[in-house]
């Protein structure tokens, strides 16, 4: 029996480190062409610097890897951007020297970096592995030196009601990719094809252990517009100093890259901004991003209409820790917040989907008894099989009531476009709200999870927050959206409107449009729109060959995030509209990278080395707990298969010994 319970120690080890050996990674990494030598992890820091002018946003940030060993070294890093980054730049500064990168299709991006490492000439390129990820690679390293990789992005400001605030992730959360069947209601079930931008096997895997260091420093560059009543980083210590109407916003002392970094800025009373209109000539063409704030007061009805609103949790591994705690009192806010007439139903899911009720109930005191008792009992863990949560929640795409479907999730998934797809398909008239939780949620998939929902995305990054956060979007929620909004006054095709269709409209929430108009020419625009009260309608200014920079990037961004969008599109359609667009606008895409050659060789004779160096988990993710991929189903079917294999094994040397003592007294 003690050879069996060293064996099951072993095995039960084994699990135990295999349990993340499948997860998603965030890492730096350095091996050998030559050898299996592992070096220890290198230092790596991060230099952030944004410039915010209204709502647009200029980023530029440097990322410094230095080689502390004997070695020639490569480096592959993974990093977090908002959502909506056109990347532009890239920028490989070595001692005095700054060579700088150019976009290419991704295939010749890599041939032209594996051409110049094989020949010892330092070399970078940037990769888009999804809309808000992207990868790093920095070859020949010499042994001692440091190499500064830079980029720069432009993104727009985030606004809600009168809260302006930028939003910089730092952190990555392990993300969940299913790998087996999915169901379509009413279909037979369907193999799932790989997804075109499946996560690669290269960030597979987070540092569970010790956290390695990877300090960083922000600048923030204010010029608001306004005067401010309140400038605040909910989530970061900062230093703050004033020259004139602008603003310079300073970290105390450098952050880790585990949490993300938001600051908030809010005008004072009576200077709310109503239209802002940037425009940007380039080439033949005028491009346009509008931002319009209308009127609340006049949109709201007295009377509230009753809903059916359902509640879907995400109670998956990655949800462990802090997470979890705060879905829950985000979801037992929520529960206190339904009026007399409303409805309601729960869906919680992991590895699987289940509904507290069969069908929505009135919202009585013995309904809301049961739901607060099914809450308190969720625990975090198991994979996140998101597609069947969603299947569950849209299950009734035509209601005779305003049907509101809100989802608190991290959205830590590698599968975004299946979920968009289903979402599209069976939303109805329904209309989907997310709410990111967690100190590093998926903001790309919350945001276009909600934009396909026709809904809104709400942003909760500490527990004490979820009261104020929670209490806003439910004012959203009671009271009508501006809906069917158009852009009209000039043909389609004269405008080039990106998005083509845009979303609902809820009370305090801005309109982002981005769009292009001839050169040279005057186009008179109005949006219009419809609330329960009356129509609503609104000019937009006329400007020609405007100077604001980097608008015409952004409208470019926003139109290959349309074709990403167009699930009519083959697969070919898609990527050559992709690669062209990009290709116009210098921008790194699903189809494009950035990369960067220095001519001299610098590595001649020596061998090149790569080691895997991991990034931290996000801050309050309890990595005993997660299963980020393939839930613990796989787990536990394997831990039952090596009992099963050690209970054979005990009961061989049972009847042996039996055998023997038989033989023995014979």
């Amino acid at each position: 029996m003690k050879h069996i319970t060293i064996a099951l120690m072993t095995i039960l080890t084994l699990l135990s480190t295999s349990a993340y050996a499948s997860g998603y990674s965030s890492l730096i990494r350095y091996s050998s062409l030559e050898s299996d030598q592992q070096f220890e992890q290198l230092p790596l820091s991060t230099d952030i610097e944004m410039h915010v002018n209204s709502v647009v946003s200029r980023v530029k940030v440097k990322q410094t890897f230095k080689n502390n060993s004997s070695e020639w070294l490569e480096g592959v890093y993974q990093f977090p951007l908002p959502e909506d980054a056109a990347v532009d730049t890239l920028n490989m500064h070595i001692g005095q020297r700054i060579i700088e990168g150019e976009v290419q299709e991704k295939q010749q991006a890599e041939r032209t970096y594996l051409q110049a490492k094989n020949n010892g000439q330092r070399t970078s390129i940037v990769h888009q592995t999804r809309a808000n990820l992207f990868t790093t690679k920095v070859a020949n390293i010499a042994p001692g030196e440091s190499i500064t990789i830079e980029i720069q992005f432009q993104s727009l400001v985030s606004v809600d009601s009168t809260l302006f605030s930028v939003r910089m992730p730092l952190g990555i959360t392990p993300r969940y990719e299913p790998t087996g069947t999915v169901y379509e209601q009413g279909d037979n079930p369907q193999q799932r094809k790989p997804s075109a931008q499946s996560l690669p096997s290269e960030v597979s895997q987070f540092n569970h252990g010790q956290q390695p260091d990877r300090p960083v420093s922000i600048t923030v560059n204010l010029n608001p517009g306004f005067d401010l009543s309140l400038l605040e980083s909910p989530y970061h210590k900062t230093h703050i100093q004033q020259h004139d109407d602008n603003y310079q916003i300073s970290l105390e002392n450098p952050a880790q890259a585990n949490r993300d970094f938001v600051l908030n800025w809010q005008p004072q009373l009576g200077q709310q901004p109503k239209v802002a209109l940037f425009s940007e000539q380039h080439d033949n063409h005028n491009y346009h991003v509008l931002m319009m704030l209308p009127p609340t007061h006049t949109l709201v009805s007295e009377n509230t209409q009753p809903r059916e609103i359902i509640f879907v949790i995400d109670s998956s591994g990655s949800m462990s820790g802090e997470s979890m705690q705060q879905a829950k009192a985000g979801l037992l806010f929520a529960l206190n917040e339904l009026g007399p007439q409303d409805t309601f139903n729960i869906i919680d899911f992991d590895h699987e989907a289940h509904k507290l009720f069969p069908n929505a109930v009135a919202n009585s005191e013995q309904t809301r008894h049961s739901a607060v008792e099914f809450v308190n009992s969720l625990q975090a863990d198991g994979g996140t099989e998101i597609a069947s949560a969603v299947q569950l929640a849209l299950d009734k795409p035509q209601s005779d009531r305003i049907r509101q479907i809100v989802f608190l999730t991290d959205g830590s998934i590698g599968n975004e476009s299946q979920i968009f797809k289903l979402i599209e398909n069976k939303l109805g008239n329904n209309r989907l709200f997310t709410v990111g939780i967690g100190s590093a949620p998926n903001s790309y998939f919350m945001t276009k999870a909600a934009n396909f929902g026709r809904g809104t995305y709400t942003y909760i990054g500490n527990v004490n927050e979820v009261r104020t956060q929670l209490q806003d979007l439910f004012m959203k929620l009671r009271h009508p959206a501006l809906t069917d909004l158009k852009l009209t006054g000039a043909k389609a095709i004269d405008i080039d409107l990106q998005p083509k269709v845009l979303r609902d409209l809820y009370i305090g929430e801005p309109l982002f449009v981005s769009y292009r108009t001839p050169k040279d020419h005057a186009v008179s625009l109005k949006v219009s729109g419809k609330s329960d009260v009356y129509d609503w309608s609104s000019n937009i200014p006329v400007v020609v060959n405007g100077k604001d920079k980097g608008i015409a990037k952004l409208w470019a961004r926003h139109k290959i995030a349309s074709i990403n969008s167009n699930f009519d599109l083959s697969y070919d359609d898609k990527r050559q509209q992709v690669i062209d667009t990009a290709l116009d606008f210098q921008l790194v895409s699903d189809f494009t990278s950035l990369v960067a050659v220095d001519k001299t060789p610098a590595r001649v004779r020596e061998a090149l080395k790569q080691q895997r160096l991991k990034n931290p988990l996000p801050k309050g993710f309890k990595a005993q707990h997660g299963y980020p991929q393939g839930g613990t189903i796989a787990n536990i079917a394997l831990l039952i298969g090596a009992l099963s294999l050690l209970l054979a094994l005990a009961y061989q040397l049972m009847l042996h010994r039996r055998r023997t003592t038989r033989y023995d007294n014979a």
